[in-house]
């Protein structure tokens, strides 16, 4: 009897895997319906004043022997480049609810002590502060990402360190920044609305943080440009209550909706295991498909359009730490065993990316399931480091539907699906297949069918080792890493890859894609967009269609303030896009209220309800012509805005031009 496991659902398409007791692995990937964007930021992380983590690990002073700048470690850093890390979280973590920002500004030796009492009770110093975390973050070139004090902190503190760091205007904040070294503000988009709010952030209930969170995020304002992702908190683990709270009282007001879980194994430290130990954690770590799942579906009640992204913003194992450190450090090692953790829940991640748009593994360096581990000039890069480098190629890809039929693996009268993996596309048609082996023992043989794509080359990588706990250390730093990996035989079909053991696997699939036709061709096209203006009051994008429009005529450009009613109203703008070279089209959708754009009848962006200006993105393929395009707006009272970017081949992101807008 076969068993159904869903792993992931991505516009109504399944993403399945089968146990059955026959030994055969089948993936089925159909590359003629990618269309769903892997956000970059799924491949995040995470830093906190925990233990060696920025002191020591990220932050040495300009003082230090160890080769920095601005007192930032360069080896760190230059590590951190290379796997392209997109945004970085700071202070915390439970640090970031007894942080008070404006002791950590100014002058070093003037900045006040306090005393760290989550992590390990020692004294901080404030040392590393906003102006630090900011340089760290321009050094790698990453997004920000700051969690705000609700906890212990005021409104008016967090109000105002959203201006400091964002606004441009002449204000006492904007003074205070220039006197501490910086004229211009960072445009910091990502702000955490509290941490862990149901724990160490306050122990609150879902109602008073939701009403809470409406009451901070009210007075957190958007300066210039700059519009502000607002993540809110979401819950631990399996509370699904709190979810639902959320989702019911908050809504679409918001960017994201935070969701913690960690893999516990705390009993033993991270290189103590047997097979036992294998299975357990490997079954631990695979709950997450079921949380993401469960919480994906409660927010689908109330966002249907999942214009809220659940950003899974701390995840990762978690252990005993190192013998003989301090417990309030959480310093543990890192093996074979975490490379499969983190490749487990990238590939669920990556399948469920019409939802988790952002995720930050804890955390970046010496604490937990770190990437990189340091002790005084020296450092180690982890093998989970290694598969944030090989999964790379994942970010801001399109994911490829995949359904896989696999073994059992089996130990101790528990199963657990043998094999886990995601599929995508790149900007360039490369095609990048990750397969990790849960088995401990045994060789998986799959068969990939590949549907709507022309192979021309297969390269492979594998990141395994002869021992399950195999580790880097100080003295052995290379122990485990990518290599090469040639164990696979193209077929009519596809390929065949045999999966050693206990391994992360790549695939590297050159070739074209195959895609329809979807361009028209018109026999007149004029410039401009037709355009239908419609009266009433929604809360949500009606079905135009079943309406009569007030108003029709053609427009240069999409401006819903000049021409249009101040109040309560909805257009349509119909037409054609045209491309200029085939390749893959990014789209940002940014609008007060709703809007919606649709390409060739296929929405790409939905970004509904009623908000302040927000901007949603997708992704599609486009071949060079015309296309059909339409964007739909509605206005529900107060502030009205409409702009849609797009960058792609040799484009960068940009407002639409006119010269891509036609009508016939």
């Amino acid at each position: 009897m076969k068993k159904l496991v869903t792993i992931a659902l991505i516009f109504g398409l399944s993403v399945n895997v089968i146990n059955s007791q026959a030994n055969k692995n089948v993936a089925e990937i159909d590359a003629s319906k990618a269309k769903q964007k892997i956000s970059k930021y799924i491949y995040s992380h995470f830093s906190e004043h925990l233990g060696h983590c920025i002191y020591e690990g990220i932050w040495v002073g300009e003082n230090s022997t160890i080769p920095n700048k601005n007192g930032i470690r360069t080896d760190v850093v230059e590590a951190l480049k290379k796997i392209q890390i997109p945004s970085l979280r700071w202070p915390g973590g439970c640090f970031a609810d007894e942080y008070h920002w404006k002791d950590g500004i100014g002058p070093r030796n003037l900045r006040p002590s306090m005393i760290n009492t989550n992590w390990g009770g020692v004294t901080e110093d404030n040392s590393f502060g906003t102006h630090e975390f900011m340089e760290l973050c321009n050094q790698l070139g990453c997004e920000p990402y700051i969690s705000g004090n609700v906890g212990s902190g005021t409104i008016q503190e967090m109000s105002q360190w959203v201006e400091y760091l964002n606004s441009d205007n002449v204000s006492p904040m904007t003074q205070l920044r220039k006197q501490n070294g910086r004229d211009k503000s960072w445009g910091v988009k990502f702000w955490g609305v509290g941490n862990e709010t149901w724990g160490c952030g306050g122990n609150m209930k879902p109602d008073y943080y939701s009403d809470l969170a409406l009451h901070f995020s009210s007075f957190l304002k958007n300066y210039g440009s700059n519009n502000l992702r607002k993540i809110m908190v979401g819950p631990s683990d399996e509370d699904y209550n709190w979810t639902e709270t959320v989702m019911k009282e908050i809504g679409t007001n918001m960017w994201g909706l935070s969701l913690h879980s960690y893999t516990w194994a705390n009993t033993k430290s991270a290189t103590d295991f047997d097979e036992a130990g294998w299975f357990d954690v490997l079954n631990k770590t695979l709950r997450m498909e079921t949380l993401v799942t469960k919480h994906s579906e409660i927010m689908d009640k109330y966002d249907p359009a999942k214009s809220v992204a659940l950003a899974v913003d701390e995840w990762g194992t978690w252990y005993a730490v190192e013998p003989g450190t301090n417990p309030g450090f959480l310093y543990q090692q890192n093996t074979l065993r975490d490379a499969l953790v983190a490749g487990i829940n990238l590939n669920i991640f990556n399948n469920h990316c019409d939802r988790v748009r952002l995720a930050a593994i804890a955390q970046v360096v010496n604490v937990l399931q770190a990437v990189i581990l340091t002790d005084k000039e020296k450092m180690i890069l982890t093998p989970t480091y290694h598969v944030f480098d090989m999964y790379k190629v994942h970010q801001d890809a399109l994911l490829v539907p995949t359904s896989l039929q696999c073994e059992d693996y089996t130990f101790n009268q528990k199963s657990v699906p043998s094999l886990n993996m995601s599929t995508s596309i790149d900007k360039n048609g490369v095609m990048h297949i990750t397969i990790c082996n849960l088995h401990a023992t045994k060789e998986q043989v799959l068969t990939c069918n590949l549907k709507g794509y022309d192979v021309s080359k297969i390269t492979g990588e594998i990141i395994s080792a002869d021992k399950l706990n195999a580790h880097n250390t100080f003295d052995k730093p290379n122990e485990i890493g990518i290599k090469a990996f040639t164990k696979f035989k193209t077929t009519k079909t596809g390929v065949d890859v045999t999966l050693p053991a206990h391994s992360v696997v790549m695939l590297t699939v050159d070739g074209k894609r195959q895609v329809s036709d979807m361009t028209i061709k018109p026999k007149n096209p004029k410039a401009g967009l037709k355009y239908d203006l419609y009266e009433g009051t929604w809360t949500k994008l009606p079905n135009f269609t079943t309406l009569t429009a007030v108003k029709q005529g053609v427009a240069t450009e999409m401006d819903v303030i000049k021409g249009f009613p101040e109040l309560n109203f909805g257009v349509v703008y119909k037409g054609l896009i045209k491309i200029e070279k085939d390749g893959m089209y990014d789209f940002g959708l940014s609008s007060d209220d709703g809007s919606r754009l649709i390409i060739n009848d296929e929405c790409i962006i939905s970004n509904d309800g009623l908000h302040g200006m927000v901007e949603m993105q997708g992704s599609s393929y486009l071949q060079k012509g015309y296309h059909k395009f339409e964007v739909q707006f509605f206005q529900g009272g107060g502030g009205a805005g409409l702009q849609l970017f797009i960058q792609g081949p040799d484009m960068n992101k940009q407002l639409i031009p006119a010269s891509m807008l036609w009508y016939e």
